[in-house]
């Protein structure tokens, strides 16, 4: 059955499927999202989803695909009528939802003024964000940088902008000159303060356009920090088949992910704020320790696992969670050189915090890529790794498991594994960092972009993580990390 809204009144008493609980034609459009990746469709459209099934129905989203890749997809759900289906697994079964919360989805790329338009209207009371850590046009020292050719276009062409941070300050400053309210600018990105940076990016990028913008955003818009979870491989041919044949749905794109979601929001809005303590979303004043919990504890692990996994042969994160070698290193990475520089997380016990996330890596119905989570390490490790590398030589602590981790993300760079095959680097930084890891690795340490100026500085590091790199050169991966983990 080809997914469409003619076809939910059919899907409804099919077993296994949940189906929207509203009338999606009584559905207004509250927030604008940025953009519309498998992410956001499993986790936020989801949780929108249940708030309109609470009768809250000017809360539907309207999807901005942001890049030109991005329009067969949005093709695809037009053709749906914007419905969707998520597939959540666990190790027991599957269960199929179909997201009607997504009502409107525009391609900027093809028609940034009808993007402009629909952001105009005081209807509009959230723009909210999943543009990855490239999309927010920072430098290394997480300022506005203003020699990406997409800024330079942009501050060029604000009223036909290419970036997040084009369309939010040209959007804010229609509502500024025509005295509207503004909206609610939501980071949903594993970015540390993803909140503090928007703001911080916006201000210097509105800055450039007009002094008095700038003013009038730091004084009148919220940009609400948050921490998001859920686990969202990439959707394959296999994905859209096993739909089609447990659930008889055609669904050309659909997401699949765990049974798992958790969404962690500062309450501070501009704007009207939906009721999202109904659907289970924490609203706190502080998101820091939250956010770093999750973002070196799960994001950080992901990248320290990837490297090590994909050198040893494995190519799924669970099949990869098998090996005690592996599970064992996770483990100790952990425990030993990441939960020291967690604060104190209320409500949240660490060690069944950490159990948790040990299951869920190793969840078979998930079988995440390896190489996806190894993409975009340049943009990653700064925000995940760096910071705990810092803490620790500054309080006289190991990086023992950090360091196996860089050797491996280092070898790997090469783009060339143990049996001589060629590994796909995907990196916005990948032509440095190849010719750099196959000249001299230990070079890429220089690289203030990732790793600033001060770990360099230190000699025990810098002497631990060349004797790692050259073991893993000597002995191979496998070898290398039983002997250390056994040390």
């Amino acid at each position: 059955m080809k997914l469409s809204s003619q076809a939910l009144e059919a899907l409804k008493n099919k077993e296994g499927v949940l189906t929207p609980q509203y009338d999606r034609s009584q559905i207004k459009g509250g927030i604008m999202h940025m953009s519309i990746g498998g992410f956001h469709r499993s986790h936020q459209a989801v949780y929108i989803d249940d708030l309109l099934s609470q009768g809250n129905n000017q809360w539907g989203i309207c999807a901005v695909g942001l890049m030109p890749q991005d329009k067969d997809n949005i093709e695809k759900l037009n053709d749906q009528d914007t419905l969707y289906t998520v597939l959540e697994r666990n190790s027991k079964s599957d269960k199929a939802r179909i997201i009607g919360s997504i009502i409107e989805i525009l391609h900027a790329p093809s028609s940034p003024e009808a993007v402009l338009n629909r952001l105009s209207n005081e209807e509009i009371k959230i723009l909210s964000l999943t543009v990855t850590e490239k999309g927010y046009c920072y430098d290394s020292n997480k300022n506005l940088d203003q020699k990406n050719e997409l800024i330079q276009h942009d501050l060029k062409n604000i009223n036909a902008p290419k970036t997040a941070l084009g369309y939010i300050v040209s959007g804010l400053q229609n509502r500024k000159n025509k005295n509207k309210k503004p909206f609610t600018v939501m980071s949903c990105d594993n970015l540390p303060g993803n909140g503090h940076l928007t703001k911080k990016l916006v201000l210097q990028f509105s800055e450039l356009i007009d002094s008095d913008l700038s003013k009038w955003i730091n004084d009148n818009v919220s940009f609400p920090n948050s921490m998001v979870d859920r686990i969202t491989p990439v959707t394959t041919d296999k994905i859209i088949d096993t739909i089609k044949t447990q659930f008889d749905i055609e669904d050309s794109w659909p997401v699949v992910c765990e049974d798992y979601i958790q969404w962690i929001l500062e309450d501070s809005f501009c704007n009207d704020c939906p009721p999202f303590e109904s659907v289970e979303i924490q609203m706190v004043s502080e998101v820091d320790p939250y956010e770093k919990m999750k973002v070196r504890l799960l994001n950080g692990a992901h990248s320290a696992l990837s490297y090590l996994s994909y050198l040893m042969g494995y190519r799924e994160v669970d099949t990869a969670m098998q090996d005690p070698l592996i599970s064992r290193f996770v483990c100790g990475y952990m425990d030993h050189d990441i939960t020291q520089t967690i604060p104190d997380v209320p409500g949240i016990n660490l060690t069944n915090y950490k159990n948790i996330l040990i299951k869920r890596f190793s969840n078979p119905a998930i079988s995440d890529q390896i190489q996806r989570l190894a993409e975009d390490g340049s943009q990653k490790i700064p925000n995940a790794i760096i910071p705990c590398i810092e803490h620790n030589i500054s309080n006289g602590k190991p990086n023992k498991y950090i360091i196996i981790a860089l050797a491996a993300w280092f070898k790997y760079l090469s783009a060339t594994d143990e049996q001589g095959n060629q590994i796909e680097i995907k990196d916005p930084l990948a032509d440095l960092l190849i010719k750099t890891a196959q000249s001299n690795p230990m070079h890429l340490l220089e690289i203030e972009e990732i790793f600033g100026n001060k770990i360099i500085k230190n000699e025990d590091f810098v002497q631990g993580l060349t004797q790692t790199l050259k073991a893993l050169s000597d002995n191979g991966t496998r070898a290398t990390l039983e002997s250390l983990i056994q040390d």
